[in-house]
C-alpha cells in the first residue's frame, strides 16, 4: 500500500479526497520505478529491484532524511506498521518534529499508533470523525513541546470506564472534564514545576497550571477517541495574563476550561468575555490551536526564550479567534466590570470567601464567592456595575466584616482586593514563610553538561574574561522551564570552583577577613542537621573601646552565653570577635563586608541553609547588630540586639520592611541615650508601618527595672529559630547610609552614598520604582518576582515603559558570583537610567 499524509485540517472525507490519494499513490509508484529502471541502467542491465516494504511516499522520505543517524531505525518501524494504519504512521513521520525524530523512542510510533486507531474504532461515535480530524487531533503522541511520554494506553485505562455511558464526544469530554482531575487527584496551582508540565509529570506532583491541565485532559480525550487540541491566547487584551484551554470535535469545535467543568455543558466558562474582546491580527492578543501538522502560523508558546510568536516557534497552530470574538456580550459603555479578589494577607494564598456588592445609591445587592489558588490565577469573581455608581464591597472572615468602598469608575474594568486576616507583631516573633521554589524535573545530561562546562570555564576565567564572556543560546532558553534546577546546579558548580582557595583557607582557620581586617571566631554545632543545611546564628560580644584582653574575655563569655537550644532544631552558633578593640569595631564600613564574607564561607563550605542565617549580640555587639541588620537585611532570617542603640547616621529603620528585628532594652539603661534612642527608633518604625500590618516586623523589648546588664534575652536562639529569610520580597525600601553597601535585596547602585534611597513594588508583572539622589540603579529579576513570558511594565519615577524580559544565563552567573548566596543570584538585569528612564 502507497499511503498519503497531505491532510488539510478542517477536511472531510469526499469522493475527490479518494481520487486525490489514488493519484498520489500511484505518482509515488511511478517515482520509485522510475529511479529503479534509471539504476537497473547504470548497473549494466541488471535485475530491476524494487523495495516491497517501502510503501511510504516522498514526504515520509524528506522526514526520514531529516531523522539523520536514526533512518534505519525509524524505517524498520515503519516496515512494520499494519497496512491499516499506513497512513497514520505517514502523517506522524511526516508532521514530526525534528527533535522528536532524533530522540523518540521508535516504538513509541507503532504503540501510539495501533492505540489511536483503536480508539477510534471503538469509540461509538467512529463514523462521524472525518479522516483529517483523526489524523491531526487523536493521533498525536504529543500536544506542544512537553517531555514525551507513552501516555496513551495508561490514560485509556483511566478514561474508558469513566466514558463507557457516553454516545459523543462532547458527552465524553465533558465526562472527563468532571471527573478526572480528582481521580487522578491534580488541581490547578501556581506552585506546579513549569508550564509546559506532561500528563504524568502533573500527575507525578498533583499541580498544574492551565497548559498542565490542559495537555492531561486533551490526552485523556485522544485515549478514548475524542478529538481534542489545545487552545491558548499569549496576552488578554488588557494584559492580565495568557491561559490555555481545550477544544473537542463533535461535528464541530467546541470548548472546555480544563479541571473547570461547567454544568450547562460546553462552550462556557469564567474567560469567555475575555476571549471575547482577542484581536485577530494581533500577534499577543490573537487566540491560536495547536496543529500537529505543520502551519505558517507558531502556536504561542509563552514560557519558551521567543514565546512561540515568530516564525521561531516549533510548534504550529490555525488562528481561531473568529470563533470567540463573538461569543460574548460586550461591557456596556455605563457600567464597569468589577473583578473582586480575597486574600489572608499580602503575599499570601489567595481565599475563597462570600462576597456583597451593595449600592450606596439605591436597594441593588450583588452577591458570589471569590476564587482561591484552585482556580486559575485569571479565574476572578466578576459583578457588572453602574461606572457612576458608588459601592459597597465587603466579605465576612470568621465574625469579622472586611469592606471597602468604590467608585465611580474612570474605566470598564477595575479590580479590588480584601485582606481577610491582620498580622500581630505583639507578644511572639511574627512568622516568615518563605519557600524556596523546588527544582524542576532533573535536567538532561546534555544540558547539564554543557552548564558545567561552561560554568567551569567561567568561573575559573580572569575579571575581564568573565565581562566579554558568552555562554551558548541554549542554556539562556533553558531557564524559561528550567530555572529552579539550573540554579541548584549552578550553585554546585560555583562551589567546587577553583576560586575560593583563600576562602577556604581561612575558613580552616576559623576566621574571616576583608581587607587589613581578620576576626577570629569559635563554632559549636548544636543538635542535629535539618534536611535543608544549618541554620547559623552569628553572636558577637560586649566591650568595645577597651584593652585587648577585656574583649578577648568578653568574647569568651559570648561563646556560651545564648543557652544552647537543640530541641528548636539543630545549628550552627558562631562567637564572632572583633577586628580590633575600636568603639566601633562591629559598626563601621569594613564590617558590612566583613560579615557578608563571613557568611559566602558558610554557604560555601559549612552547609549552612542560606535562608536561616541570624545576627545577635549585646552591648557593643547589640550595636553592631543595630548597624550591620539594617545595612544588610537581605542576608539574614532576623536580627536581634540587646542593651544597644541605634547610632545617627549609621541606623535607619526604613530598610527593616521585610526583616524580623527584634531590640531588647532595659529602663534604666540610659548611657549614651539608649533608651530613649531606643523609644525613637520605636516611633520612627509606627510611622513607617503607619496603618499597614504586613511590614516593619520591628519589636521593641522594654524591660522595666533593668539597666544595661542582666537583660533576660539568653533564650533569644528559641525565639529567632522559626524565622525563615524571604530573599524576594516584593516591596523594599533602600535608604543608603553609607558608600559601601552596592546590593540590597534585588537592588543595586554602583556607587552608593548617603542621602539615596530607592522604593521599588514588584507584583503581577508591573514594576513601580522611586528614587531620591540616585543617578544609576539596576534591578534584577527572575521567575520567583515575574512572569517571564508576559511583557513587564515599568514606571521609574512616573514615567511608564512597557518591555519584554528574557532571562540571561551570563546574569545568573555573574550575579551568584557576586552575591555568594544561590537565593540572591537573578537572571535579568534592568539598567534603570540606562534602558527605562529616557
Amino acid at each position: 500500500m502507497i499511503g498519503s499524509n497531505s491532510v488539510e485540517i478542517e477536511s472531510h472525507d469526499s469522493p475527490s479526497a479518494f481520487c486525490s490519494i489514488w493519484h498520489t499513490k500511484w505518482d509515488s509508484f511511478r517515482r520509485g520505478l522510475r529511479f529503479s529502471l534509471f539504476s537497473w541502467i547504470l548497473s549494466g542491465f541488471t535485475a530491476v529491484t524494487l523495495t516491497a516494504n517501502e510503501w511510504w511516499n516522498a514526504d515520509v522520505g524528506q522526514a526520514l532524511d531529516r531523522s539523520g543517524e536514526r533512518r534505519d531505525a525509524w524505517v524498520q518501524a515503519l516496515e512494520q506498521v499494519p497496512e491499516s494504519q499506513q497512513p497514520g504512521a505517514a502523517f506522524l513521520i511526516t508532521h514530526m518534529p525534528d527533535r522528536d525524530l532524533a530522540e523518540l523512542p521508535v516504538q513509541w510510533l507503532l504503540e501510539n499508533t495501533k492505540l489511536a486507531y483503536l480508539a477510534r474504532e471503538t469509540a461509538p461515535w467512529s463514523r462521524s470523525i472525518p479522516e483529517a480530524i483523526f489524523l491531526n487531533d487523536i493521533l498525536p503522541y504529543a500536544n506542544i513541546d512537553e517531555t514525551r511520554e507513552d501516555w496513551r494506553g495508561k490514560l485509556r485505562e483511566i478514561a474508558l470506564p469513566l466514558v463507557a455511558d457516553a454516545v459523543s464526544p462532547a458527552k465524553a469530554a465533558q465526562t472527563l472534564n468532571e471527573q478526572l482531575f480528582n481521580l487522578v487527584n491534580v488541581r490547578y496551582s501556581t506552585q506546579r514545576r513549569k508550564a509546559n508540565q506532561s500528563a504524568f509529570e502533573s500527575m507525578e506532583t498533583g499541580l498544574a497550571s492551565c497548559t498542565g491541565l490542559s495537555i492531561l485532559l486533551v490526552n485523556a480525550c485522544r485515549s478514548v477517541g475524542v478529538p481534542a487540541r489545545l487552545v491558548g491566547i499569549p496576552s488578554w487584551v488588557d494584559k492580565r495574563g495568557n491561559h490555555t484551554w481545550v477544544e473537542i470535535w463533535d461535528g464541530r469545535w467546541q470548548f472546555l476550561g480544563a479541571a473547570e467543568p461547567d454544568p450547562q455543558g460546553l462552550d462556557r466558562g469564567w474567560f469567555v468575555h475575555d476571549a471575547s474582546l482577542a484581536i485577530k491580527d494581533s500577534i499577543r492578543h490573537a487566540i491560536y490551536a495547536v496543529s500537529y501538522q505543520r502551519t505558517d502560523t507558531p502556536f504561542p508558546m509563552v514560557w519558551t526564550r521567543n514565546r512561540g510568536l515568530t516564525d521561531g516557534g516549533t510548534v504550529s497552530a490555525v488562528n481561531v479567534t473568529d470563533r470567540y470574538t463573538g461569543n460574548s456580550k460586550a461591557v456596556d459603555p455605563k457600567e464597569t466590570r468589577l473583578l473582586v479578589k480575597v486574600y489572608e494577607r499580602r503575599g499570601t494564598d489567595r481565599l475563597s470567601r462570600p462576597v456583597t456588592v451593595r449600592s450606596m445609591e439605591d436597594e441593588t445587592v450583588m452577591e458570589g464567592y471569590t476564587k482561591d489558588e484552585s482556580a486559575d490565577t485569571n479565574d476572578i469573581l466578576e459583578f457588572r456595575v453602574k461606572r457612576g455608581g458608588k459601592y459597597l464591597v465587603s466579605t465576612l472572615h470568621d465574625t469579622r466584616r472586611i469592606q471597602q468602598e468604590i467608585g465611580p469608575f474612570e474605566t470598564g474594568q477595575h479590580q479590588v482586593v480584601l485582606y481577610a486576616e491582620e498580622v500581630q507583631l505583639a507578644g511572639l516573633m511574627p512568622p516568615v514563610c518563605y519557600v524556596p521554589p523546588r527544582p524542576s524535573y532533573p535536567l538532561s545530561q546534555e544540558l547539564k553538561a554543557q552548564i558545567q562546562e561552561d560554568l567551569g570555564n567561567y568561573f575559573r576565567a580572569d575579571e575581564q574574561s568573565r565581562e566579554a564572556w558568552t555562554f551558548r543560546p541554549a542554556l539562556d532558553e533553558a531557564l524559561f522551564t528550567d530555572e529552579p534546577a539550573i540554579r541548584a546546579l549552578a550553585w554546585q558548580i560555583y562551589q567546587d570552583a577553583p576560586v575560593h582557595e583563600s576562602a577556604k583557607q581561612d575558613f580552616e582557620a576559623n576566621q574571616v577577613q576583608y581587607g587589613s581586617h581578620t576576626s577570629p571566631y569559635v563554632v559549636k554545632t548544636v543538635g542535629e542537621r535539618p534536611s535543608d543545611g544549618w541554620p547559623l546564628f552569628i553572636a558577637m560580644h560586649g566591650g568595645g573601646n577597651t584593652r585587648q584582653e577585656v574583649n578577648d574575655r568578653q568574647w569568651r563569655i559570648m561563646q556560651n552565653y545564648y543557652t544552647d537550644h537543640p530541641e528548636a532544631g539543630g545549628y550552627l552558633y558562631l562567637a564572632l570577635r572583633a577586628p580590633n578593640n575600636t568603639w566601633n569595631g562591629f559598626y563601621d564600613d569594613y564590617v558590612y563586608p566583613l560579615i557578608s564574607q563571613l557568611i559566602r564561607q558558610f554557604l560555601l563550605f559549612g552547609d549552612v541553609d542560606p535562608n536561616k542565617v541570624f545576627l545577635m549580640g549585646y552591648s557593643h555587639g547589640g550595636y553592631g547588630a543595630f548597624a550591620i541588620g539594617p545595612k544588610i537585611p537581605h542576608r539574614f532570617a532576623a536580627v536581634h540586639a540587646s542593651a544597644a542603640a541605634p547610632t545617627d547616621g549609621l541606623t535607619t529603620a526604613k530598610t527593616l520592611r521585610n526583616t524580623i528585628f527584634t531590640y531588647m532594652i532595659g529602663e534604666k539603661d540610659t548611657a549614651y541615650g539608649r533608651i530613649d534612642r531606643c523609644r525613637a527608633f520605636d516611633q520612627a518604625v509606627e510611622a513607617l508601618r503607619g496603618q499597614r500590618v504586613d511590614i516593619y516586623p520591628v519589636l521593641m523589648e522594654y524591660k522595666e527595672g533593668l539597666g544595661h546588664g542582666g537583660l533576660p534575652d539568653r533564650n533569644k536562639i528559641l525565639d529567632m529559630y522559626p524565622a525563615i529569610r524571604n530573599p524576594v520580597p516584593r516591596e523594599l525600601t533602600w535608604a543608603q547610609t553609607d558608600s559601601v553597601v552596592r546590593h540590597f535585596f534585588w537592588l543595586q547602585v554602583p556607587n552608593p552614598s548617603r542621602d539615596q534611597e530607592i522604593e521599588a513594588i514588584c507584583r503581577e508583572n508591573l514594576l513601580v520604582v522611586k528614587t531620591e539622589g540616585v543617578t544609576s540603579a539596576t534591578v534584577r529579576l527572575d521567575s520567583r518576582l515575574i512572569q517571564m513570558y508576559q511583557p513587564l511594565t515599568v514606571t521609574v519615577n512616573g514615567k511608564s515603559k512597557e518591555i519584554e524580559v528574557e532571562p540571561s544565563f551570563k546574569t545568573l552567573a555573574k550575579t551568584l558570583m557576586e552575591s555568594g548566596d544561590p537565593e540572591l543570584a537573578f537572571t535579568v538585569e534592568l539598567d534603570l537610567s540606562k534602558d527605562l528612564v529616557e
